[in-house]
């Protein structure tokens, strides 16, 4: 059994919602962030000694008063997940000029500000993990997901400069990057057609990712893919990036000329 300082952001459902109760069932004290209070407090209701902080991480003065708050609870912070995600896709010339500054906010933004305000903690006692959530949207790009893309791509770079920035002083800095997963509110805002669908078996689970989430915090590596066959499409975007272009243009002309 373990006894770490959790915070989990994005707590309220879907992957959040597994890795906070993943983390419980291992005995670690979770710190529970989301916008929705009486759903992040049913969630708490069930893991004991868990602490639940109704926050709106687009609030660039939230992270640290959740911080603070878990600072006064528990004294330490052992592991922060970045996990909070919100997804708006569409053609860019139909996006909204709020919901691009809410996901910007939301998906890059946050996690910045809550490393900010939790490594301090960490650097004073020599350790931490920092685990950002990302997507496969962060290694390869497609078409209306662009500002999504754009976030993950950032949140990307992000975490490999913490790595080698905090990693020196002992706060280990993780990424994950799960295709698409079941489960989660993210289907139900799904992009406009395109004409393509995941096959269903390459599809996972909440409950897969936030085993990962955990090993990881376990046993820190630069970054995981998930499934791993993905690897694969990623080495296909980046040594051929023309192919996927052509398939990509076959599908948003076969999408946006009229009938």
């Amino acid at each position: 059994m373990s006894s770490r300082v959790v915070i989990v952001t994005g707590a309220s459902s879907g992957i959040g919602e597994a890795t906070a109760r993943a983390f419980g069932a291992r005995g670690d004290r979770v710190v529970l962030v989301a916008r929705r209070e009486d759903r992040l407090r049913q969630v708490a209701a069930s893991l004991p000694d868990s602490l639940p902080i109704p926050a709106d991480l687009t609030k660039p003065e939230e992270p640290l008063r959740i911080v603070d708050a878990a600072a006064a609870r528990y004294g330490q912070i052992d592991v922060l997940v970045n996990n909070a995600g919100l997804g708006r896709y569409n053609w860019i010339d139909m996006l909204d000029v709020e919901d691009v500054r809410a996901e910007v906010a939301v998906n890059l933004l946050a996690p910045i500000l809550m490393a900010r305000a939790a490594v301090p903690l960490m650097l004073r006692r020599g350790r931490g993990v920092i685990i950002n959530v990302s997507s496969i949207a962060g290694l390869i790009a497609t078409p209306t997901t662009s500002i999504y893309n754009a976030t993950k791509f950032g949140l990307r770079g992000l975490t490999e400069a913490f790595r080698r920035e905090l990693g020196p002083q002992g706060i280990a800095v993780c990424g994950i990057y799960p295709a698409t997963v079941e489960g989660t509110e993210f289907r139900r805002d799904r992009r406009p057609s395109t004409g393509y669908l995941m096959p269903k078996w390459l599809r996972i689970s909440t409950d897969t990712v936030a085993a990962a989430i955990v090993a990881l915090a376990d046993r820190p590596r630069p970054f995981v893919v998930l499934p791993g066959i993905f690897r694969i499409a990623v080495v296909i975007n980046a040594l051929a990036p023309g192919l996927i272009d052509r398939l990509a243009a076959r599908m948003v002309r076969r999408a946006r000329t009229p009938a």
